[in-house]
């Protein structure tokens, strides 16, 4: 299914949990505040086969919040993971309960796992996450390395007077583990959930000299055109780079379709107010056909936001 721009829905971002057990310094809560209760288990293991089936998609991505705060994530991972609709089953998290959990994600049918990870140095990173769990992080990336994910991908978004001084430590540390390092330059906060210009002003950092130079050391340079044409960087140490810069040529490049925890259905980031909520209609029994025309209310709002 494509939208007005041409761009056609290849994924799904979905959130199943607002709670986290961090408090950190830009979060975006994935662009919206629920407002009515979460999906229950059901609700979500049906929602992501009417989507798969509707899309023709065969890729998803769970969110929060804290994905790992739902009690019940590992049987929302296998019933997901049972349907043998989706080839591509993966996970954003802070990583504090990764050590504990791993094992059973990745038995569960969990395939990829990305960590935000903004800072290597204990002082920065509880500034930034507002946790001292630095040590507990690393030792669950450890955890999930071992128990078979791969490719495992570190979120590193560049603060300005935060962590902007750690950028190649964090790439020497991922090409000696075997990570992939998502460089993020930090975007203004959705006007969804209140803004936080002050914060944005202070801290932004153009990162785009910065992805000149590290494309002047890299040995191979491959642009990702299935998802919003991202740079990825290959460096002689073996470290791989992802970039993630907010612009039009990025918003042009995106395929994905949202859903939040409480069941709404949107498509940018930055338009939640432009969603639909579905999880009235979960109970109704409709036919596939009444929840495509949902759907494509949907995807048909979608805009590129630059």
């Amino acid at each position: 299914m494509k939208d007005k721009s041409n761009r056609e829905i290849k994924h799904i971002r979905f959130s199943i949990t607002s709670n986290c057990n961090y408090n950190c310094i830009y979060c975006d809560q994935e662009g919206f505040i629920p407002k009515t209760s979460e999906l229950t288990v059901d609700e979500i293991t049906k929602l992501c086969k009417i989507l798969a089936e509707i899309l023709k998609i065969t890729r998803i991505k769970f969110t929060g919040g804290e994905p790992l705060c739902r009690e019940e994530i590992i049987q929302i991972i296998k019933n997901v993971s049972d349907l043998y609709l989706y080839k591509d089953i993966s996970m954003t998290t802070n990583g504090l309960l990764l050590y504990e959990k791993a094992e059973e994600l990745y038995k569960a049918g969990l395939n990829r796992i990305n960590i935000s990870l903004a800072s290597l140095k204990p002082d920065v990173y509880n500034k930034i996450y507002n946790s001292d769990s630095l040590e507990k992080v690393l030792k669950g990336l450890e955890k999930a390395k071992e128990v078979g994910f791969n490719p495992i991908k570190l979120n590193f978004v560049l603060m300005k007077g935060i962590n902007d001084n750690e950028l190649d430590t964090m790439i020497e540390f991922c090409g000696k583990n075997g990570y992939i390092l998502q460089l993020i330059e930090l975007h203004e906060v959705s006007d969804a959930i209140g803004g936080n210009g002050d914060f944005y002003k202070k801290h932004h950092l153009d990162v785009k000299p910065i992805i000149e130079e590290l494309e002047s050391r890299a040995e191979e340079i491959i642009v990702r055109g299935s998802m919003q044409n991202r740079k990825i960087l290959k460096l002689p140490n073996s470290a791989i780079i992802e970039t993630i810069t907010p612009s039009h040529e990025f918003c042009m490049g995106c395929t994905k379709l949202r859903v939040g925890c409480d069941g709404n259905l949107f498509g940018c980031l930055y338009r939640s107010d432009l969603g639909k909520n579905i999880k009235e209609a979960l109970h109704n029994h409709h036919s596939l056909s009444k929840y495509e025309q949902i759907v494509k209310q949907v995807v048909d709002s979608r805009e590129p936001y630059y």
